[in-house]
């Protein structure tokens, strides 16, 4: 015992015992750098792509290949888009991922929301129109005139070619058919389309067949002609007929002093 302890004071076993240190700390070290990082997968990471505007099936099957799971969230109805594409993601795009990682999905659906029918029944059209569109998110196909005391009221809605009643759910965005009183004898002009033209020369054709201008309202539009009608309200198409003497407003592109110079 007593030569253990003079050894331990030696030199020599100073040596060993710091090498002993040394070599707990490198093991350490490489445990954390090396092994540590393996059960982490700290160096299997991936990109993850931008999925929107991506069909669900392939991006389920493309994650999968990478070793990423997949979920989808939510969904909500967008026009024009085809069911179960990829609209949202999280994480984003350009996010680097690990392999396992779950991505949560936000897709389109099949059905749009239902929303009950506004009361228009004796609206002027204008301001159904507006109310069905801006408001409610329906979109107006046609409109068919029908008779009624009082010209350009809306008289009643189809939806699929049948009546729909106050109230009753619509899918939101769906086409409407508006029915709208023409009046007693009161005389029809069709309607017309002035975009495109110049201020003055829209100004004559409507009042050539009989309509006449309501409120202009000037805009500078870029890429097109100063005092170039860019607009008109309301919007109907050219196989519509209207009142005779019913205002069109015009939204005309640059300042009224540059439409009076053309």
């Amino acid at each position: 015992m007593k030569r253990l302890f003079q050894y331990l004071r030696s030199q020599e076993a100073w040596l060993w015992i710091g090498g002993l240190i040394v070599l707990m700390l490198l093991s350490y070290l490489l445990f954390l750098g090396g092994l540590l990082s393996v059960i982490t997968r700290h160096d299997e990471e991936v990109a993850l792509p931008n999925l929107i505007g991506h069909s669900y099936s392939v991006v389920k099957s493309s994650l999968e290949r990478a070793d990423l799971e997949v979920e989808i969230i939510d969904s909500f109805y967008v026009p024009d888009k085809p069911p179960l594409t990829v609209l949202l993601h999280d994480p984003p795009a350009q996010t680097r991922v690990k392999k396992g990682r779950k991505v949560y999905l936000t897709v389109s659906s099949h059905i749009p929301p239902s929303l009950p029918l506004p009361r228009v029944r004796d609206l002027p059209y204008e301001q159904a129109h507006r109310l069905l569109t801006e408001t409610y998110g329906f979109r107006i196909e046609k409109v068919l005139y029908v008779q009624g005391k009082e010209p350009d009221l809306v008289q009643g809605v189809l939806f699929q070619g049948k009546p729909v009643r106050e109230s009753e759910p619509v899918p939101k965005y769906a086409y409407l058919t508006l029915l709208v009183s023409k009046g007693l004898g009161e005389k029809k002009v069709p309607f017309i389309s002035v975009v495109g033209l110049p201020l003055p020369q829209a100004v004559s054709r409507l009042h050539a067949v009989g309509l006449r201008v309501g409120e202009i309202r000037y805009k500078k539009v870029p890429h097109l002609p100063p005092g170039q009608v860019y607009r008109q309200y309301p919007e109907r198409v050219a196989t519509d007929s209207v009142p005779e003497g019913t205002a069109i407003d015009l939204f005309v592109n640059g300042t009224p002093a540059c439409s009076l110079q053309e």
